[in-house]
Parts: structure tokens; sequence; C-alpha cells
């Protein structure tokens, strides 16, 4: 299970890049926690401030993997390296179906409601779904929909917190930062137990569209749906197991 500080901490924070199914995901880490996970299509962008110093690309892994993009933060304390090549690892399991849950250390920094909300996240188990309605009620004020909306939408450590587990009231797949299609490509995956890879166009599409429509009747609705690409996943060779 996660383990979960509210605090700000201040430290150093240092990014690693790595590929998957859904796109290239970027994970920031400090010391002793992972504080961010975007994917490169995030709208609105991370600022650099919240993606932390760049890592410095080296040719190590490209000869082993080179289905596999990854950057080793160079530089980065001992244990920080550590944890981002954890997240890595575990990311890579649950995308290839092996991992169910994920056992990271995660700073969550926002408002005390926004900490709550997803903490709430954390709490859903992998492959069910919840709506924005359950979660308010859960949270002990079903009028609150919306802000619960927006509180899912701001998550800074996607996919180990897990928002896209959040749908509409209909069901629907709605109001995700990276686009609905990666919103839908994770569930379909958790609940086939394998991913498929993205259209990465198709994911920037449907990141602009999500930018656009965020104040839309439509969107509020929660009536569009856009399904993944049905192609096998060749980034999962040499992955670990």
């Amino acid at each position: 299970m996660n383990r979960t500080a509210i605090n700000p901490s201040g430290q150093e924070r240092w990014l690693l890049e790595t590929g998957s199914p859904i796109g290239l995901l970027r994970i920031v880490a400090h010391t002793t926690a992972i504080v961010g996970l975007y994917h490169v299509d995030h709208s609105p962008a991370p600022t650099a401030a919240a993606l932390g110093r760049p890592a410095v690309e080296t040719d190590i892994l490209a000869a082993v993997h080179p289905d596999r993009l990854e950057c080793i933060p160079v530089g980065a304390p001992d244990a920080t390296a550590l944890l981002l090549h954890q997240a890595t690892a575990q990311l890579a399991e649950y995308f290839a179906g092996l991992r169910r849950a994920f056992d990271l250390p995660v700073e969550l920094l926002g408002t005390t409601f926004q900490r709550t909300v997803w903490g709430a996240l954390i709490e859903i188990p992998h492959g069910e779904r919840r709506s924005y309605r359950d979660l308010a009620e859960h949270l002990g004020n079903p009028s609150m929909g919306r802000a619960i909306g927006a509180a899912v939408r701001a998550n800074p450590v996607s996919v180990i917190v897990p928002g896209h587990r959040v749908v509409s009231s209909t069901g629907a797949v709605v109001g995700y930062a990276a686009g609905t299609g990666i919103k839908t490509a994770l569930l379909d995956g958790e609940s086939a137990g394998h991913f498929s890879v993205v259209n990465a166009q198709k994911g920037r599409e449907d990141a602009g569209s999500e930018t656009r429509q965020a104040h839309s009747p439509e969107h509020a609705k929660g009536d569009q749906l856009v399904t993944k690409a049905p192609h096998e996943a060749p980034w999962q060779h040499g992955m670990p197991r």
C-alpha cells in the first residue's frame, strides 16, 4: 500500500522519464517519496519546478533494452535514484498485469481538501470504479461532486494514486488531465489484466479536447467516451517481472 505523507518537505526534486503503453511518463521524487507522476500530455503541463531537476540520459539501458525509453538521473542522491527505479519497476509490473497495488512512499502536496480527496482515491481497489458522487458521499457531502472532480483532476501522482478509477454517475469516462483516451486505456487495461499501446497522436488530441471542453455542458454531463487503440505492447519486451 502507498505510504502517504501530507506535509511539504522542500527537498530537491529529481525527474525520471520512462516509457509505457499509454505513452511517456514522468516520475518525480525527492529523497524519501514520490511527489509526481505525469503523463507527457498532462494538461496543464507541470511547471519546471514541479518536475524538478531533469534527468541526464545514459546509453546503459538502451543497450540492454533498445525498446525501452528511460533516463537515469545522474547526480541524484542514492536514495532518490533507488526510489525512482523502484517506481519504474513497479509501473512496469502494473502495465504487464503483474501488479495490482503499489508499494511506494508518496508525498501528496496540496490543500487539505485536495489531500482528503486524493487519500480517498488510494482506497479504490484495482479494477473497480467509483463515481464523483460516490466520493462526495464517502466524504460526507453529496453536493460537492464538482469540487471532488476538480481535486481529482489536480492529482499530481497519476496511476499510483488512481484518479482514473473515478467516472461520472452514468459510467462515462470524463475529466482526466492526460485525456479521456488515456483514462479509458487505464480502466480497460485493469479490467483485462493487460494494457494495449495507446496511439500517441490520439492521446494528444484527447488531452487537447479535455482542455477545450472543461466547462462545456457535455463535459459536465459526462457524455463522452474515447476508446483505446487495440494494439499489442512492444514496450513490454525485456521489462522486469
